[in-house]
């Protein structure tokens, strides 16, 4: 039977308190000796998906707290990442050893005597490319090398609601990064995203004995990135990557992971873990006494989230409706939404999706807004309307699903006719370094 423990932390919560409580979950399942043995290399993988603080990556202190488990056991504790795609490519622009250096991986490495691996580098991924055991959507894939190298592999995510990976990002959505990010990482990103991340899984499940999640500061709403800040004061550590996500659900307010969490129920499916509750032992504090009913991630784009909006959409899976959120998240961020775009276009009018319901003469789409035709099914069923009757009227932003959040807002303040004079603006806090 899968085990799961939770500790409970009392605030104030200080560096030693959150040692003891990660130290508290592992003993709860055996100890440290039970998963680490002497000389083993072992990757520590939190999630630093931007150089942010918690809730968007994992609490620094939590990282430290298993890297010197690890050194305790004798092991040798390596601390990798590969940070976001929409990092390293439109968003800070800026690579994983980057990321590691801003978020204190380096200053945390140096005192308890490890190792930092950044899986890419200066637009070069360290990656082999691997066959993939009964893949369905990766049946190859190019994995991050030192994952391939290490002798065990802890998963130390931090507890955030998805709008695109099942609900949840914990310890298999944790696992994307191991995938090259200028390739696998960005191919199978609609609907057959749940597959795919369950299919790295299967690549080092072997190797994953120990998993950790940071439930100090939980995000709700629309993780990853664009949540809001919950304080949970917990931690999580499971000896099965899937029981331990279940558990972590449970925790976050789902009701049922096997229904509502698509990666667990797959990976739960293809054997890989428990992920039904009733087949995992739960030890230390209970569910019920830590458990918050978090606000859930969604993809649907509502007027009321962003003002001076009009969504027209066809058959359009989630992955379109997420990114468009993105795209959308960064230009209120910067006040486009509510303070440039009534004044200079009226709306911004996001068509997405197979044979969208337009009226009759596209022209009419002018009198509400800019049209922005969003996605490859979009473009392709509208190339005979709007991209004949409109051309340079509207924007055009191909993709499936269109990723580059960055150059989608810059097209669009274009558009708008606004000046692209910096980088948007995206809440970087250069002020998070050690």
């Amino acid at each position: 039977m899968a085990k799961v423990a939770i500790s409970k932390l009392e605030p104030p919560v200080d560096e030693d308190k959150v040692y003891e409580a990660v130290k508290n979950a592992v003993d709860l399942l055996g100890g440290i000796e039970k998963f680490v043995k002497p000389g083993e290399k072992v990757l520590i993988k939190p999630n630093l998906v931007r150089p942010a603080p918690p809730p968007t990556t994992t609490d620094r202190r939590v990282i430290r707290a298993v890297a010197l488990l690890v050194k305790e056991a004798g092991g040798k504790p390596i601390i990798g990442e590969g940070t976001a795609a929409m990092t390293l490519l439109w968003r800070e622009e800026m690579d994983s050893d980057d990321v590691l250096f801003l978020t204190g991986m380096y200053k945390i490495a140096e005192e308890v005597g490890g190792e930092v691996v950044p899986f890419d580098k200066e637009g070069k991924f360290y990656g082999r490319i691997v066959d993939v055991p009964g893949g369905v959507v990766l049946r190859k894939a190019n994995i991050a090398e030192i994952a391939l190298e290490v002798d065990k592999i802890i998963p130390v995510p931090v507890m955030k609601c998805s709008m695109e990976g099942g609900g949840v990002t914990l310890c298999i959505k944790d696992l994307h990064a191991l995938v090259d990010p200028y390739t696998d990482r960005l191919k199978f990103h609609r609907s057959d995203l749940w597959q795919k991340l369950v299919d790295i899984v299967k690549v080092v499940r072997d190797k994953i004995k120990l998993c950790v999640i940071d439930g100090i500061k939980a995000m709700e709403g629309d993780g990853p990135i664009y949540g809001d800040p919950v304080d949970m004061n917990v931690i999580l550590a499971g000896d099965d990557p899937v029981a331990t996500d279940a558990i972590g659900s449970l925790v976050m307010g789902f009701d049922d992971p096997l229904r509502e969490i698509g990666p667990i129920a797959i990976a739960h499916a293809d054997g890989l873990g428990i992920g039904d509750p009733s087949k995992i032992e739960v030890v230390g504090a209970k569910i019920e006494d830590v458990r918050k009913k978090l606000k859930k991630a969604s993809c649907e784009i509502l007027a009321g989230i962003f003002p001076n909006i009009v969504f027209i959409e066809g058959g359009c899976c989630r992955a379109c409706k997420a990114w468009i959120k993105f795209t959308l998240y960064a230009l209120k961020g910067e006040g486009v939404l509510d303070k440039e775009v009534p004044k200079r276009v009226g709306k911004l009018v996001f068509i997405a999706g197979v044979d969208p319901s337009l009226p009759e003469d596209p022209k009419e789409l002018l009198k509400i807004g800019l049209p922005i035709v969003f996605g490859d099914c979009a473009l392709y069923s509208t190339k005979s309307t709007i991209f004949w009757q409109l051309r340079e009227k509207a924007v055009y932003i191909p993709g499936c699903p269109p990723f580059a959040v960055g150059n989608q807002a810059r097209l669009i303040k274009k558009a708008m006719g606004l000046p692209i004079t910096k980088r948007e603006a995206w809440g970087f806090l250069p002020t998070y370094t050690h």
